[in-house]
């Protein structure tokens, strides 16, 4: 290739232990790819040389092989992501991601526990803020996904101070996207209106 890809993002499970309202994708009934079919797309995806290779899901942490996944695109010297709820991160499994060689974890976080969690399950918001502990302490690097919908468009700056407090390198706000949802229908729950384009310029205003 002329150009160099900056990431192959490879989906390696739709299982996930949350129900978040803005994704179905523990829905889809995909078999799972076994541990060797991986190995051989990380072999094709590690060929193309990217930047970065990221494990996204559903939750990439409920597959037991993922350390070792995550160790075979370490000793191809290519950087490695894992995009996680964050969750299942007590200082156990991010001894294992240290150990694994990953490059750095993506949590996602929506806002304010009362937002994050209306969105994404009660109780997981402190869980996620617990990963963002434990990492550091483990010295592993982070960063923040929020999806920007209806419910937190006015709470993009309060994801921005979380960053500053917990030392997250990068923030990523993605748009809703219906992609992830098997009724289409249920995107008008999500989608912003016309009117609240001022408020959602004013957010964004504060996050820059």
């Amino acid at each position: 290739m002329e150009e160099k890809l900056n990431e192959i993002i490879i989906s390696v499970t739709n299982r996930c232990n949350l129900r978040c309202i803005m994704c179905q994708i523990p829905l889809q009934a995909n078999a799972e790819m076994s541990t060797e079919k991986l190995k051989e797309i990380i072999h094709d995806a590690a060929s193309l040389n990217p930047n970065s290779i990221v494990f996204s899901g559903g939750e990439p942490l409920l597959r037991n092989d993922i350390f070792e996944l995550i160790s075979l695109v370490n000793r191809r010297k290519i950087n490695t992501c894992l995009a996680s709820n964050g969750t299942l991160i007590d200082n156990e499994v991010a001894k294992h991601l240290a150990s694994s060689g990953i490059g750095v974890v993506n949590i996602s976080i929506e806002g304010p526990e009362d937002i994050h969690d209306c969105l994404r399950g009660k109780g997981s918001f402190r869980k996620s803020i617990e990963a963002l502990k434990h990492l550091s302490r483990n010295k592993i690097e982070t960063t923040i996904a929020s999806v920007v919908c209806r419910q937190n468009y006015n709470f993009l700056p309060f994801v921005i101070e979380l960053a500053h407090q917990f030392g997250v390198t990068t923030v990523k706000f993605q748009p809703f996207s219906e992609i992830f949802l098997i009724k289409k229908d249920a995107k008008k729950e999500f989608f912003v209106s016309l009117d609240t384009l001022k408020e959602i310029k004013q957010s964004i205003e504060k996050v820059i």
